[in-house]
């Protein structure tokens, strides 16, 4: 695994959007579209297995994941701070 440099204001925007999702409940699509930027803006492509056809949580958070593939971490980083901002404008902060 690449080591990734994440930037202060992408990890503001994380902490920023666990607080949205622990008091608003964003809806699902919202909360996987923040996981896949995430993952990709933290780690770069998606490598791991496609999880089985029984693991519906896992496999709809690894298809989120893997729709971002081919991005670099740099720009799913600016992405996701600019989601985030979305989602507190969409759900407040």
């Amino acid at each position: 695994m690449t080591d990734i440099n994440r930037s202060a204001e992408f990890d503001a925007a994380a902490k920023e959007f666990e607080e949205v999702v622990k008091n608003h409940n964003p809806s699902d699509e919202d909360k996987l579209e923040g996981y896949a930027l995430f993952k990709q803006g933290s780690f770069g492509d998606n490598t791991k297995p496609e999880p089985g056809f029984f693991a519906r949580t896992d496999k709809a958070k690894w298809n989120a994941y893997n729709t971002k593939k081919g991005i670099t971490p740099e720009d799913a980083q600016k992405q996701y701070v600019d989601f985030v901002a979305k989602m507190k404008e969409k759900y407040g902060s």
